[in-house]
């Protein structure tokens, strides 16, 4: 899956096509707003993609649970 192929790109720090990049992030958003059931997955593909922080997935948690 791109996912997989991302992910393994990521670990061996070898080059990712941008367009592969682009491709999973817009269905990892597409799902994300369509899939209320598995948004927390979809969220978090999304927070690894754009290579989050913690601080700042912290933030995002923070304010979609209200705590």
């Amino acid at each position: 899956t791109i996912y997989r192929r991302l992910l393994e790109a990521q670990k061996n720090r070898t080059h990712v096509d941008p367009e592969v990049t682009l491709q999973f992030l817009k269905s990892a958003v597409y799902y994300f707003l369509t899939d209320k059931e598995n948004s927390q997955g979809h969220l978090q593909a999304i927070e690894s993609i754009l290579d989050f922080s913690e601080a700042e997935k912290q933030t995002i948690n923070k304010a979609r649970t209200g705590k």
